[in-house]
């Protein structure tokens, strides 16, 4: 489960939300996104968290799945990458970054949120270099032993090697178009077998979501202590509101099958309507 994404998950188990609206949930940690979309994939779990990128990839692959809601990104304000330098590089400003190698992940959603920043602050695509290091801690550590001179990080790591004297040069909570979103997916069987629990699944899900924009700091420990926040920014650390469970745009969504295209990452385009569904989540909220 992404970090600060998996909070609203949190505070409905916490408080017995899901056992109220009737239904059982149980959620499930992975230790990588390889593990998570491999139990998916076996029907091992119904559903998970992940982004449009990680959904249209999986259908793709052959795991028919729907997105069925966002979790984190339905504002810019909620986009959770940056990229940030190295400390005692130099680089605080974009333009600094052209031709600078930039650690990412390869045909994930970090790639896609580097280029397009990038993009967005008038690179041309030759100017965008880029190294894979698809491991995050090692991404990290790399950059703060300044083996690298940038990267593209989420978070708690981007706020930690913000703590370690990095500088956060381009944020893709202020950019201009709304380019990374997590969310919530499951199996296609699954939503046909199960669909009046997904819909009270997300009856307890919204209800966390009014808990934690009414007193976010209220569950800052719950926070802290499900995603193992590191000691340097615990105390520092502001939670984050969440919106209510709701669709993507088609935009973001049609933006990113076309993107995976043109890499040849996915072999043939897949609709919106093929792999969004709006009927599950709480209309009006």
């Amino acid at each position: 489960m992404l970090f600060r994404s998996g909070l609203p998950f949190w505070v409905a188990q916490s408080k017995d939300y899901y056992r109220q609206q009737g239904v059982e949930v149980e959620l499930v940690r992975f230790k990588s996104a390889t593990e998570r979309d491999a139990a998916l994939a076996s029907g091992q779990i119904d559903g998970t968290l992940t982004d449009i990128m990680g959904a249209v990839t999986l259908h793709d692959n052959g795991t028919p799945v729907q997105i069925t809601s966002i979790n984190l990104g339905a504002t810019i304000e909620e986009g959770p990458f940056a990229i940030i330098s190295a400390p005692g590089s130099g680089i605080t400003k974009a333009e600094q970054l052209k031709d600078v190698e930039i650690a990412i992940a390869t045909n994930t959603i970090i790639h896609y949120v580097t280029e397009k920043l990038l993009l967005e602050n008038g690179f041309a695509p030759e100017e965008i270099k880029t190294i894979s290091i698809p491991q995050i801690p090692l991404r990290f550590e790399n950059l703060i032993n300044g083996t690298i001179k940038a990267a593209t990080l989420p978070e708690p790591l981007l706020s930690l090697a913000v703590a370690k004297g990095g500088t956060v040069v381009l944020n893709d909570a202020e950019a201009k178009r709304n380019y990374s979103q997590s969310v919530i997916v499951f199996r296609e069987d699954a939503v046909r077998e199960k669909a009046d629990a997904i819909k009270r699944f997300f009856v307890a899900y919204n209800m966390a979501v009014i808990d934690i924009k009414e007193d976010p700091e209220a569950y800052k420990e719950l926070l802290a202590t499900e995603a193992n926040l590191p000691p340097e920014i615990k105390d520092s650390w502001k939670v984050i509101t969440f919106s209510p469970a709701q669709a993507p745009g088609r935009a973001e969504v049609e933006d990113v099958v076309d993107w995976l295209l043109e890499k040849g990452f996915i072999s043939k385009p897949v609709s919106y309507e093929e792999i969004v569904n709006t009927t599950l989540y709480p209309q009006g909220q």
